[in-house]
C-alpha cells in the first residue's frame, strides 16, 4: 500500500503543492460548512445537543433536496474522471513538459481529490456523533467507535503520508467494516440486505490478507501491478468482485423484485453501458485496460496477450451492478435509495487503496447500507397498496360475534353496549363501547364488503394516532406477514430488560413511561397475546390497532377463519383478553378526569344496551 495525497508531485509541478493545498484547504472548510448548513445538518446535530434528547440518525436522504452526501457523488464521480482517469491518460508520454491546459486539469483534480477526502471525513464524522449521541445496542456503538477510529487515521494520511500507520489503517479499515455489518443484522432488518453485505465484504477482507501478507514478506498469490503504484491486485480478489457485482441484483434491488425487473429504464442502462463498453474494447482495448486500472484499480490482461478471455464476466458483472445501481436509484423508498448510495460508493472507492478516500468512501457506504438496512423493508411494505386479505364474513354471522364479545366484556366493563354504522363502498364499523372504572373503552372493527380491516381500541381520550406519543410500541412480525403500518411517532428507542419482550416489540418513547405500564406479568403477557401497536399519551389515553393479516396472525385476536366458515365460537376469549390486558395497562397510567365523553359515546348511550 502507498497512500499518496501529494499527486501532483509526480506530475512535473510540486513547486506550487504548498499553495495548492493552501488554497484548497480554504475552499474545502468553506464548501464543506456551506453543504453542512444547505442540508441542515450543523442545526439537526445542534438542536440534538442542545436537548441532550438521543436522536436517530435520519437516512432519509431526499434527491430534491441538495445534501452532502448527493454532492459528495458527484464529487467522486468527477474525481474518478479527472483525477484517476483524465490526468494520467492525457499526460504527455515522450517526457516533454505537460501544457498549459493539462497542469490546469491536474490542479482541477488535486482539488476534487481533497475535496472528496474532506467531504466524506465530515458526513462520516456528523453520522458517528449522531448515531452514538442515539444510544442504541452495543454492538452499534462498538461500530461507530471503530468507524471513528478508522476514519481518523483515514483522515491523518489525506494530509500528510505517514507510512507508520498504513498497517493500522488497514486494519482499522477491516474492522471497522466488519462491526458495521454485524450491526445490521436484527429480525426487523431486511433479510436481502443482511445476505448482501457479508458477501460484500469478501473482497475487501481478501484486501486485507494481501495487504497483510504482504507487509510480512513475499504475498502468497499472483499478482497484477497498477498503473501509478499503489497495492497489487491478488486475480482472486477481481473475480470476488465480479461474482459480488452478479449477487447484486438479489440482495439489495427494490422490492417486491418482480416489479423491480420490469421497469425498462435500468434494463436500458445496463444493457447499452455493457454494448458501449464491447465496441470500445473492440476499438481501443489498450486504453480500456488501462481507464479500468486507473478507475477502480482492476487491471485485466496486458494488450500484448490479446483480450482478456474474462472479458465478457466483467462485462456481465458491470452491467449487473449498473442494473442494481439504477434501480435502487429510480425506487420510492429513500432508505432503498440509500443502499444504492453505498454500493456506488464502494464502487467509487475502487480498490487501488493507495489514496485515504480509496478507504473513507467504502467506510462510507457501508455506513449507509447498515443505517439503511433498519428501514428498508418496513418503508417498501409500507407502501405496498394495502388490500384485506381476511375472507369476508356473512353479516349474520358477524352481529352474533360481536354480541358474544359484548357479553364476554361484561365481566371486566359496566354499561357495555354495541352497534354497526354502515358507509359507502362496502365500509361497515361495529362498535363496542363499555367504562372501565370512569375511563371510555371503545374498541371498533372495520370491515370491508365483509372482510376485516383493522381491531382499534382506544381508552381514555380518543388522540389523533398522528400526534406524537408518550410511548409507543410496535410487534415485529414474521417475515411472511409483512409489515405493521405505521403508528404514532415517539422518541427516543430504546430497550427494556426483558429479552422476551424486545424481541417481540420495538420500543420508542419515555422509558419512565414504559416501566410504570407494564411490570413484569403485564410484559409476558403482551408478548403472548398482543400484534400491531400500542401507543401511550401521558395521562390522556392509550390505543392499540392491528390490522389482521398485515403483520399480525390472521385469527388472532379475531376468528377470522372460523367466522367465514359461518362457525361462531361459544366465547370470544381472545378478543376479550386482549381489551382486559389494554384495560390492565390503562388503569396503570390513564387518568379518569382526562376522558371526555365523545360523539360516539353520545351515539352508544343512545342505542342503549340492546346490542346491534
Amino acid at each position: 500500500m502507498c497512500l499518496d495525497p501529494n499527486a501532483s508531485q509526480r506530475y512535473g509541478f510540486s513547486k506550487r503543492l504548498e499553495v495548492t493545498r493552501f488554497v484548497a484547504s480554504l475552499s474545502l472548510l468553506a464548501g464543506t460548512l456551506l453543504l453542512a448548513w444547505r442540508s441542515g445538518m450543523l442545526s439537526k446535530w445542534a438542536a440534538a445537543r442542545a436537548t441532550y434528547e438521543p436522536r436517530e440518525v435520519d437516512v432519509e436522504e431526499r434527491p430534491s433536496t441538495l445534501t452532502a452526501i448527493y454532492v459528495l457523488v458527484g464529487a467522486a464521480l468527477l474525481e474518478v474522471a479527472v483525477n484517476r482517469i483524465a490526468v494520467p491518460l492525457l499526460r504527455p508520454t515522450d517526457g516533454s513538459e505537460p501544457p498549459g491546459w493539462h497542469t490546469a486539469l491536474d490542479y482541477v483534480g488535486l482539488f476534487l481529490f481533497y475535496f472528496v477526502g474532506a467531504l466524506t471525513t465530515f458526513v462520516l464524522a456528523v453520522r458517528i456523533v449522531a448515531a452514538l449521541h442515539a444510544r442504541r445496542a452495543i454492538r452499534e456503538v462498538i461500530a461507530h467507535g471503530v468507524l471513528a477510529l478508522a476514519t481518523l487515521f483515514a483522515a491523518i494520511s489525506l494530509i500528510a503520508a505517514v507510512p507508520e500507520v498504513e498497517l493500522t489503517l488497514e486494519l482499522l479499515f477491516a474492522v471497522a467494516i466488519v462491526a458495521l455489518v454485524a450491526s445490521a443484522f436484527a429480525n426487523e432488518h431486511d433479510l436481502g440486505v443482511q445476505i448482501g453485505l457479508p458477501l460484500l465484504l469478501i473482497p475487501f477482507l481478501i484486501h486485507l490478507y494481501f495487504a497483510v501478507d504482504t507487509a510480512a514478506g513475499e504475498p502468497e498469490w499472483p499478482t497484477m501491478p497498477i498503473d501509478g503504484g499503489g497495492t497489487p491486485v491478488p486475480r482472486i480478489s477481481v473475480m470476488a468482485l465480479c461474482l459480488t457485482a452478479l449477487i447484486t441484483p438479489y440482495c439489495f434491488a427494490p422490492r417486491p423484485f418482480a416489479r423491480a425487473v420490469t421497469r425498462p429504464l435500468p434494463i436500458i442502462l445496463a444493457v447499452g453501458l455493457a454494448i458501449g463498453i464491447m465496441v470500445f474494447a473492440r476499438l481501443a482495448y489498450p486504453t480500456l485496460v488501462r481507464t479500468a486500472a486507473l478507475a477502480i484499480g482492476v487491471q485485466m490482461t496486458s494488450p500484448l496477450s490479446g483480450t482478456d478471455p474474462r472479458l465478457p464476466l466483467y462485462l456481465l458483472a458491470l452491467a449487473t451492478l449498473t442494473w442494481t445501481l439504477s434501480s435502487c436509484a429510480i425506487s420510492s423508498s429513500p432508505s432503498r435509495r440509500l443502499v444504492g448510495l453505498g454500493i456506488g460508493l464502494l464502487l467509487l472507492g475502487g480498490y487501488g487503496f493507495k489514496w485515504p478516500h480509496h478507504y473513507l468512501l467504502p467506510l462510507l457506504g457501508f455506513t449507509l447500507i447498515a443505517e439503511a438496512a433498519r428501514r428498508v423493508r418496513d418503508e417498501e411494505l409500507t407502501a405496498m397498496p394495502l388490500m384485506t386479505l381476511a375472507p369476508p364474513i356473512a353479516d349474520a354471522t358477524w352481529s352474533v360475534y360481536v354480541g358474544t364479545v359484548a357479553a364476554g366484556l361484561r365481566r371486566t366493563l359496566g354499561d357495555v353496549h354495541s352497534l354497526t354504522t354502515r358507509g359507502e363502498g362496502g365500509l361497515a364499523s361495529s362498535l363496542i363501547i363499555g367504562d372501565l372504572g370512569g375511563i371510555p373503552v371503545r374498541t371498533r372493527i372495520e370491515r370491508l364488503e365483509g372482510s376485516v380491516f383493522a381491531l382499534d381500541v382506544v381508552l381514555g381520550r380518543d388522540i389523533d394516532e398522528l400526534r406524537g406519543a408518550t410511548l409507543t410500541l410496535w410487534s415485529i412480525p414474521s417475515r411472511e406477514l409483512g409489515a405493521n403500518p405505521p403508528g404514532p411517532p415517539a422518541s427516543p428507542p430504546f430497550r427494556s430488560s426483558d429479552a422476551a419482550f424486545d424481541e417481540k416489540f420495538r420500543l420508542r418513547g419515555a422509558s419512565a413511561a414504559f416501566e410504570r405500564l407494564l411490570d413484569e406479568d403485564l410484559r409476558a403477557r403482551a408478548v403472548a397475546t398482543l400484534d400491531g401497536w400500542l401507543a401511550y399519551w401521558e395521562r390522556d389515553g392509550l390505543r392499540y390497532r392491528v390490522y389482521p393479516g398485515r403483520g399480525a396472525p390472521l385469527d388472532h385476536p379475531l376468528p377470522i377463519s372460523d367466522l367465514a366458515l359461518g362457525r361462531v365460537p361459544p366465547n370470544a376469549e381472545r378478543l376479550v383478553a386482549v381489551i382486559e390486558l389494554l384495560s390492565e395497562i390503562a388503569v396503570r397510567g390513564v387518568d379518569v378526569a382526562a376522558s371526555e365523553p365523545t360523539e360516539l359515546d353520545a351515539v352508544g348511550a343512545a342505542s342503549g344496551a340492546s346490542g346491534e
